[in-house]
């Protein structure tokens, strides 16, 4: 094809999932990056990890995962993120994010700035902006960005409205869910009741063309430039639904970087978020092959 590799860098937080069956590697840009590393894309991260044990697993993890390292910060006083995660009886999960640790404290370097100057996408989250130090290293690295993507993970008590909307208004691309799009309409003062009319509302209020609400097993919508594209999702034996979140946005990434029709883009993303939440954990191992076969069975 003689085109080069993408690269794909994101920033926010890197942490260990504590499950009460044990620790798995996990956060969110963290999670887009090793499905997008899957799918050929050079992935990046920009975090900050704690000076110990948990620190140094981690490190190793991320780099067995072929996700670039180099932008992972050391963190002398703050420890490596540790998240206690509870299932309830369907595999939703629910987190207790403990604060501050070590990427409440990422540092704009100059490196970092560099990359995501030659980066073709920046993916960035609410959660990191918790505090000031990485909200502000946030807030210089999303100017050096080309093509700006916003994941929106609402964690409570882990977010400020106004700052969100700071957020959503500097990015090319927004994707939230279905839950997390009401509680934003209605927090900013949307009059309406539908999906679409609020997916119209965020979209103008935030300037931001291109949105994608996705709506658990029934799938996604995704909006760009007025139009929207609907999904309605595949049908898989839900083990968790950890991760899959992410890997969709991954999917959806994936396509949209490589010129592909919106209704392509949302239905690959689809087939991808629904694989993983097949499997047990964020990033289970899953081939380009595979989800094309799951999509088209022969």
């Amino acid at each position: 094809q003689g085109r080069c590799i993408m690269k794909v860098t994101s920033f926010g937080e890197v942490l260990w999932d504590d499950f009460p069956d044990g620790k798995v590697l996990g956060g969110a840009p963290l999670n887009v990056l090793v499905r997008l590393r899957s799918l050929g894309v050079n992935g990046s991260i920009i975090s900050r990890r704690g000076d110990d044990a948990d620190g140094e697993e981690l490190l190793r993890q991320i780099e067995s995962k072929n996700v670039g390292t180099e932008l992972l910060q050391t963190d002398t006083e703050h420890a490596t993120s540790l998240v206690k995660v509870t299932l309830d009886a369907k595999g939703c999960a629910s987190y207790e994010i403990v604060y501050p640790c070590a990427w409440d404290r990422i540092a704009a370097e100059e490196a970092a700035l560099k990359r995501v100057r030659e980066s073709d996408a920046f993916i960035y989250g609410s959660l990191s902006t918790r505090d000031e130090v990485s909200r502000a290293s946030l807030d210089k690295l999303v100017e050096q960005a080309r093509f700006k993507i916003f994941d929106v993970n609402l964690r409570p008590p882990h977010y400020n409205t106004d700052r969100l909307l700071e957020m959503m208004k500097k990015a090319d691309l927004i994707k939230l869910n279905d839950d997390e799009l009401y509680e934003l309409s209605e927090k900013f003062g949307s009059p309406y009741h539908s999906l679409e009319q609020n997916i119209r509302f965020l979209s103008d209020l935030s300037g931001t063309a291109k949105m994608c609400v996705t709506l658990g097993r029934h799938g996604a919508i995704y909006y760009q430039d007025g139009l929207m594209y609907y999904h309605g999702g595949f049908h898989v034996k839900v083990a968790d639904t950890v991760g899959s979140g992410d890997s969709f946005l991954a999917g959806l990434t994936y396509k949209l970087l490589n010129n592909a029709a919106p209704q392509e883009a949302v239905t690959f993303a689809c087939a991808l978020g629904a694989l993983v939440a097949s499997h047990h954990g964020a990033t289970p191992e899953i081939s380009l092959k595979q989800i094309e076969s799951f999509m088209n069975p022969a």
